[in-house]
């Protein structure tokens, strides 16, 4: 059975100098210290990776505070995105006496699914005291392996028109990261259709990617090293973002997580356990950049991707993912990232 850590990265720093001053200790046994060095050598190299991680993560985190109610707009792509990238802040600011609403885009393409998630979304923001019109359901993506430009231009109008509406403070969207298509969509979609004149503040939820980067995604290089402490060791860290801005922390009450808990736990067709274990961290946001029209989440030419995708081809895949493990490319366009301008009909 693994050690399980989760949102603890020093944890995985203290257990990998443990091992490496192991293994130097052993050294000094007569006749072992040529097993023993390369082994000393490898973690402590692991050790310097994993603390240069610790470092980057106190250098680009930081913790914000949620005390004044206000108008908040949530953007999901699926109903338990919303959850995990906005879940407390959600909670936060309904109890502080501010309007919140969540707006669902991509309907889920299996039978019987939609309704069963929509039930199971009214249920998890039930606990923050939502429910009737704080909770809209569009059908506005295309299906998750289709591209579909003219939906695409029709959604944004009718977001535009959800925004002028609500009239928001603050809007939370997904990440543009990677990490799904439909995530990719609703992102650049927000980015494409602000103006000048909206004055609300805009935050990005990174949620999950197939980057990877010891400046930019300190959590999962520290989970790539854990990988190495003899298999008995898993770290569960929060999501990192793709470029260099920084991380805000919502501080939450030990009740509010609770809560959060509570929220994910109502996602059963989304596998709720699994969702409490890995996604009931404060949420984490990052502040948007206005008129910054990306078309790729990240280089992919020069990426960990791309390299673990190259030697998949020439080495036995199951051997490949079992050292240099990644999802393999965005959800919806397995093997490569979004392209935005494809997306949108622009190439």
């Amino acid at each position: 059975m693994k050690l399980r850590i989760d949102f603890r990265p020093s944890i995985v720093v203290a257990l990998l100098a443990t091992v490496a001053f192991l293994f130097w200790l052993a050294m000094l046994v007569p006749g072992a210290w040529w097993i023993a060095l390369p082994f000393a050598l490898f973690y402590s190299m692991l050790l310097a990776v994993a603390a240069l991680a610790l470092l980057r993560i106190c250098m680009i985190e930081r913790w914000i505070c949620w005390d004044a109610p206000g108008r908040l707009l949530i953007v999901a792509p699926h109903e338990d995105d919303c959850v995990i990238s906005a879940g407390g802040l959600g909670l936060r600011n309904s109890r502080l006496g501010g309007v919140t609403r969540v707006v669902y885009l991509a309907r889920d393409e299996a039978p019987a699914l939609p309704e069963r998630r929509e039930a199971e979304a009214r249920a998890a923001w039930g606990v923050a005291g939502l429910g009737g019109d704080d909770l809209r359901f569009l059908d506005l993506m295309p299906p998750l392996e289709s591209r579909d430009p003219e939906k695409l231009h029709k959604a944004a109008a009718v977001l535009r028109g959800v925004i002028d509406e609500f009239r928001p403070t603050v809007l939370v969207t997904p990440a543009f990261e990677g990490g799904h298509v439909h995530h990719d969509m609703a992102a650049a979609l927000i980015d494409r259709l602000l103006t000048p004149a909206d004055r609300f503040a805009v935050f990005e939820a990174p949620e999950y990617s197939p980057y990877v980067s010891l400046v930019n995604t300190p959590h999962r290089i520290l989970a790539l090293t854990a990988r190495w402490l003899f298999g008995l060791v898993a770290y569960n860290g929060p999501p990192d973002g793709v470029d260099r801005r920084t991380i805000l922390k919502l501080r939450l009450s030990p009740q509010e997580l609770a809560d959060k808990r509570r929220m994910l736990a109502a996602f059963v067709s989304q596998n709720a356990p699994s969702l409490v274990a890995t996604r009931s961290y404060p949420d984490r946001l990052i502040t948007g950049i206005r008129d910054r029209h990306r078309r790729y989440p990240f280089d992919f030419d020069r990426s960990y991707l791309r390299l673990v995708l190259a030697l998949r081809r020439r080495l036995p895949a199951r051997l490949v993912d079992r050292i240099l493990p990644v999802q393999l490319g965005t959800i919806g366009r397995r093997g490569t990232i979004t392209d935005w301008d494809t997306e949108w009909g622009k190439a």
